[in-house]
């Protein structure tokens, strides 16, 4: 049997690659080339088959211009509030969140981070 959480971050990976090509989960390798997104998934609760997770996707960027991080981040925040997915052992809604600038010490470094809901139902076997 396929792990919901696994099912989940696949759905979302190929939703992420339609939007840019550097998507990495939890943590991006030193060579990422920029811009890229990280995103993480923890899990708030679970009852009865439902589970709700704070999805965060950071993206960076460096330079001194914002604007493709902010395009990109404009991209996913419409992309993904109010997105819905059945998809083999689960079904899911994300609501927006939070949308943050995150400083960073090198002042070159432009970091967004944005905060989603994801209310996941796992779909009951025959």
């Amino acid at each position: 049997m396929v792990s919901k959480t696994i099912s989940l971050r696949t759905e979302l990976q190929m939703l992420f690659k339609t939007l840019t090509n550097g998507v990495y989960y939890e943590q991006a390798p030193d060579d990422a080339a920029y811009p890229y997104l990280v995103y993480e998934l923890s899990e708030l609760f679970s009852n009865d088959g439902k589970t709700v997770f704070q999805l965060e996707v950071n993206l960076l960027d460096y330079g001194e211009d914002s604007f493709a991080i902010e395009t990109l981040a404009d991209d996913i925040q419409t992309a993904l509030n109010k997105y819905y997915r059945i998809s083999g052992i689960i079904e899911f809604t994300v609501y927006l969140g939070l949308r943050q600038t995150i400083k960073e010490e090198d002042k070159k470094i432009i970091r967004r981070r944005l905060l989603f809901e994801i209310q996941l139902h796992e779909l009951k076997g025959e």
